[in-house]
């Protein structure tokens, strides 16, 4: 004799709170578990109109939880009614079509993550390449050329970035291949892309560790660091795309500036923003002598959509925690020696000659940005 998928059951008069089971067949609902009376009671608060709503009707269809033990059991009901005016029908496990709604839903918030990403992490390479191209055509020679690689560079980088996201819509993951990489040179790329100008400056610790990162991501995380640290620490009318200042690149800026006690001292007249980036025991910091983060805002910086700008989009630090969670980092919030923000990013376990950060003799070391390293 053939065996039910499901529990056979019975609801005399279609009563929300009535069910009578009359075969268990081979289900893998716990039929002892059922309830056998107030079954709307224990229905999912949340669900019980949905299931009331479905049994008005002659055919019966609905997904719902039961509360028979510690963890809610969803429950498929499919039945239609008797000449009787019963409901009768099966009880199924829920289980395969709720995983179906996560995996859709899943897809939908990395859908608009994926545009949120591609709208905020574009904007600024977009914005250097066009502001470059209208300078190349107040240049000429030597003066132009270098706006017109300026602006290649950024719309090259464009499109690195575009792949790579087009890569993380698809696949759903931050990081794409890892390897061990000098933290200094994407730092510096970074920076670059970030833009140039007079009114910031990037001063980078030349003890900088090799890491086990995707580099991609990592200047992409870092990127948003600088952006939201020019946007927050600068004049009101200097965007990231006007900000120069960089200390230790190869577009002609001059040699590196390193993190010392010297950089404690005022910042040129020039600079009103200086950015540091530094090693950690157990991985780097990023840090600014700005206006810093409220404490009462640090523990929801990272959160998708906050922001204190009017035209941000806050999704640039939520990026930049991401990013760190996919490699297996933490990164946190904290106030650097100058009251500016710092950033920390903890846990790279790869990384090479950590102790560098460490003082050579007695005292505690400090980074750039004046906080002592843990």
């Amino acid at each position: 004799m053939e065996r039910r998928p499901g529990v056979a059951y019975r609801r005399p008069d279609g009563d929300p709170n009535r069910v009578v089971v009359e075969a268990a067949g081979e289900s893998r609902l716990d039929v002892d578990a059922l309830p056998r009376s107030d079954w709307l009671e224990a229905t999912a608060e949340t669900d019980r109109d949905r299931l009331r709503s479905a049994l008005d009707g002659e055919v019966v269809d609905v997904t719902y939880r039961l509360a028979t033990d510690d963890e809610p059991t969803w429950v498929r009901e499919c039945g239609q009614r008797d000449e009787r005016g019963d409901v009768v029908g099966y009880l199924l496990p829920a289980s395969e079509q709720v995983e179906r709604r996560r995996r859709v839903e899943r897809q939908r918030e990395r859908l608009a993550e994926f545009a949120s990403v591609v709208s905020h992490d574009l904007r600024n390479p977009l914005s250097v390449a066009a502001g470059n191209l209208e300078l190349a055509k107040e240049f000429e020679g030597e003066a132009g050329d270098e706006r017109l690689e300026r602006a290649t560079d950024a719309l090259d980088w464009m499109d690195d970035l575009i792949s790579d996201l087009l890569a993380l819509a698809r696949e759903g993951r931050s990081v794409e291949a890892a390897a061990r990489v000098d933290l200094r040179p994407v730092v510096e790329a970074a920076w670059r892309t970030v833009g140039s100008g007079a009114e910031a400056e990037l001063v980078i610790d030349d003890r900088l560790p090799t890491v086990e990162c995707d580099r991609s991501r990592l200047r992409q995380a870092l990127e948003n660091l600088f952006r939201n640290a020019i946007e927050h620490g600068t004049s009101a009318d200097c965007s990231p795309g006007d900000v120069s200042g960089v200390s230790g690149t190869d577009d002609g800026a001059g040699p590196a500036e390193t993190a010392s006690d010297e950089s404690e001292a005022d910042p040129p007249a020039a600079t009103s923003l200086r950015i540091f980036v530094g090693s950690l025991p157990d991985g780097f910091y990023v840090a600014d002598d700005g206006s810093g983060i409220d404490p009462d805002e640090r523990e929801v910086v990272f959160q998708p959509g906050h922001t204190t700008a009017e035209d941000g989009t806050g999704f640039g630090l939520a990026i930049v925690e991401r990013i760190a969670e996919a490699h297996g980092w933490s990164v946190s919030v904290t106030e650097s020696r100058a009251g500016g923000a710092r950033f920390e990013f903890e846990g790279v376990d790869d990384v090479a000659d950590a102790d560098l950060a460490k003082p050579d003799s007695g005292g505690v070391a400090t980074d750039a940005g004046g906080s002592p390293t843990r």
